[in-house]
């Protein structure tokens, strides 16, 4: 099956000009009706804000005024509003999701979410020409104390993997949208100014289909990086992928299905990230786990996975020497751990892959590491070998996998001797 990956991201912006009303220049002369007209304001701002306590009693601490729940359980009654023939129904309803990020003061965080049927829709934009589908109402609060102004993206929905991917959507969301309180334009994007702390909704459309999919599936809500640029090159941490399933998960259930994904779910490598060749997984080993610890750093292969490739035709060009066999890669994915006092690098290995034949040389552009690692934390890295699908991959029954050398930035090697691990292939 072909999988195209979907890069994007849709960066909140407001462009909602504000009016303001005046009142009129010409004061009235006559006493007794200024005074009633000063009666009637009084009055009126004591019963907006008696009608504003009420409404607080009914509202619960994590709800504002721009998602109280509406009779039919709805959060967002916009969505009726707007799809107004529709009718709608919570049917999942998340008020302590834990789904919050920091990156350096910039904080984002999910204060509740709802997953809704929508049936008698008229709009065929909505859910791509059906009259029923889901829609997914998240609440969230952005509060910027960074050291200075933040640009951020409105996150996206992940389902069982990184092709499964669902954007964020304006379509019934505009009252109450999360975006900065500036106006933005498309060469001058908004931003939430240093201190400034916005609540508002945003939503994904689903159609029946796809929410069948994502509701037994390890749905993850994908949450950018924030920037102090407004080309997002001054990254103010990392994106975060987090749970957020989209109905009652059964734990035993759950990790059956994790076990999976994670089968079936082809490897992050360079090979798909730069749209290299599309993967078909012959065998993976997702769960092999063999550690070999040493001084300045432990090394664990989770897994092996060998795929046939089948390159995109930017790169047909670089898969030639392969005397007319199916080319195989086989990736290895790597978690390695700082025992040291400083950062080291996921850059610079000497590893290679072999068998009583031959020995694979890294392909180095093709794989991918998580950079720096800290003290004391651990990083990933994929290491990836080409090698003739017939002559190679099919002609053995386990490969070699070794590590000869782990050098940091400053040239010194991490290793005090070379770490063998016995990788099968079926």
């Amino acid at each position: 099956m072909k999988k195209k990956l979907i890069l994007a991201g849709i960066l909140a912006s407001s462009l909602t000009l504000a009016t303001a009303c005046g009142n009129s220049d010409t004061a009235s002369s006559n006493d007794d009706s200024k005074e009633k007209t000063e009666s009637t304001q009084s009055q009126s701002k004591e019963d907006k804000s008696t009608e504003n306590n009420s409404s607080d009693k009914k509202t619960s601490s994590k709800e504002d005024s721009n998602s109280q729940i509406s009779d039919t359980g709805v959060m967002n009654k916009e969505i009726t509003k707007t799809l107004e023939s529709a009718k709608a129904k919570a049917v999942y309803d998340n008020k302590e999701p834990n789904i919050s990020s920091d990156q350096k003061g910039f904080k984002f965080n999910v204060d509740r979410y709802q997953v809704v049927h929508v049936t008698n829709v008229d709009d065929e934009n909505i859910f791509d020409g059906a009259k029923e589908g889901y829609i997914v109402t998240v609440k969230a609060t952005v509060n910027n104390q960074s050291d200075g102004k933040a640009y951020f993206n409105i996150p996206d929905l992940q389902g069982k993997d990184m092709f499964d991917t669902h954007l964020n959507r304006r379509a019934t969301v505009y009252e109450s949208l999360l975006e900065p309180k500036a106006e933005g334009t498309v060469d001058e994007p908004s931003y939430y100014k240093k201190g400034e702390k916005q609540t508002g909704l945003f939503e994904f459309y689903l159609t029946k289909e796809e929410y069948e999919g994502l509701k037994n599936a390890h749905t993850k809500m994908v949450i950018p990086y924030a920037s102090s640029n407004k080309d997002m090159t001054k990254h103010l941490g990392e994106e975060e992928k987090l749970d957020m399933p989209l109905a009652k998960v059964d734990k035993e259930e759950q990790a059956k299905n994790d076990e999976k994904a994670a089968q079936e779910a082809p490897y992050k490598d360079n090979i798909l990230d730069n749209n290299v060749a599309e993967k078909e997984v012959l065998s993976k080993k997702a769960t092999l786990n063999l550690t070999q610890k040493s001084e300045k750093v432990d090394v664990t292969v989770e897994g092996v996975e060998y795929s046939k490739l089948n390159p995109t035709e930017s790169y047909k060009n670089e898969f030639t020497s392969f005397d007319g066999e199916d080319v195989v890669a086989a990736s290895v994915k790597l978690k390695v751990k700082n025992n040291t006092d400083s950062d080291i690098t996921l850059r610079q290995f000497s590893v290679f892959l072999q068998n009583d034949n031959v020995k694979f040389l890294d392909q180095g552009t093709l794989g991918s590491h998580a950079g720096t690692v800290s003290p004391g934390q651990e990083g990933e890295k994929y290491v990836v070998f080409l090698m003739k699908r017939k002559s190679d991959f099919e002609a053995t029954n386990n490969f070699t996998f070794r590590i000869t050398h782990i050098t940091n930035s400053d040239g010194k090697d991490l290793l005090s001797k070379e770490l063998d691990f016995n990788l099968p292939t079926k």
